[in-house]
């Protein structure tokens, strides 16, 4: 039944067009990032608001589907713990755009990270986790779209597991359209 589901979803995927048929984005976002789960709530860590910024090259495989691949980074705050806490490496997956009219297309977006944390300069193990978002694409040219999104990330680092959501906007630019 899953694999009828997926076979669906990618037909629809590619029989619906989106405004652009460029192949090659690139995207930068920066942030807020909130802790949730044991970054915020274990007594050692006990992190708050940070920032977040990431870099992502998109290659748009069919009309409604992009494949992802970049990198992020993440700085969370705590001013009376004894550690702060930041998180970075790469990440990949894929995007699916709704189609629709007009200047905005929804998109959600689900993948993998390897990530590494940092407690206080002291390097984690690499972790391996997921990836995900939801936000929209606002065209401002036609090669350049404002990107705001909320985002969900988690995975573990050594002994910590790391879970955060972040609200960012990015700025999407098509080479080939400019």
């Amino acid at each position: 039944m899953q694999t009828l589901l997926s076979l669906m979803v990618i037909g629809l995927a590619m029989s619906v067009p989106v405004r652009t048929t460029a192949q090659v984005s690139i995207e930068g976002r920066v942030g807020g990032s909130w802790p949730i789960g044991e970054l915020s709530d274990d007594p050692g860590l006990n992190q708050s608001i940070g920032i977040g910024f990431g870099l992502d090259v998109m290659y748009r495989a069919a009309p409604n589907v992009a494949l992802y691949a970049g990198g992020s980074r993440h700085s969370f705050n705590c001013d009376d713990c004894p550690a702060d806490v930041t998180t970075s490496g790469i990440v990949g997956g894929v995007k699916y755009l709704f189609p629709g009219g007009g200047p905005t297309t929804v998109w959600i977006r689900g993948g993998a990270m390897a990530h590494r944390a940092s407690v206080d300069g002291d390097a984690q193990d690499w972790g391996i986790g997921v990836d995900s978002g939801l936000g929209v694409d606002i065209a401002v040219r036609r090669s350049i779209s404002l990107v705001p999104a909320v985002r969900l990330n988690s995975y573990g680092s050594g002994p910590v597991s790391l879970t955060y959501i972040t609200f960012d906007l990015g700025i999407n630019f098509v080479p080939a359209l400019d």
